[in-house]
């Protein structure tokens, strides 16, 4: 009777080890290990400029530019990477109109410029 006692004794004491083994295993790569996206506007125009990337009819609002030939960064909205063609919107604050890129596809790593005129 004290042999079933003692292989179940000794599993309990080995299945511990095996666990932790592997949480030694590297872990899986995640999004943040990939490159960033990143949208550079160069505002040229007297107005500041409300920026948007519009895709599929959504339009994502991604920041301000501020106007008189700043240039603003912004992080690519990582849900419109790898996802078709997008358009960057550009609102002035304060004014009407708006206006609009030509399409991009937009991929991990890239930096898209746009610059805004008067």
């Amino acid at each position: 009777m004290r042999r079933p006692c003692y292989l179940l004794l000794s599993l309990a004491l080995w299945l511990p080890a095996f666990g932790c083994a592997a949480n030694n295993a590297e872990p899986a790569p995640t999004a943040a290990d990939s490159p960033k996206t990143v949208l550079q506007v160069t505002n040229r125009n007297f107005y500041d400029m409300d920026v948007y990337v519009v895709t599929s009819g959504q339009r994502y609002r991604v920041g301000t530019a501020s106007g008189n030939g700043s240039t603003s960064t912004f992080e690519f909205p990582s849900q419109w990477v790898n996802n078709g063609t997008v358009r960057i919107l550009a609102k002035p604050i304060g004014k009407g109109g708006r206006e609009f890129s030509e399409p991009v596809i937009v991929r991990p790593g890239d930096v898209v410029e746009v610059e805004i005129r008067p």
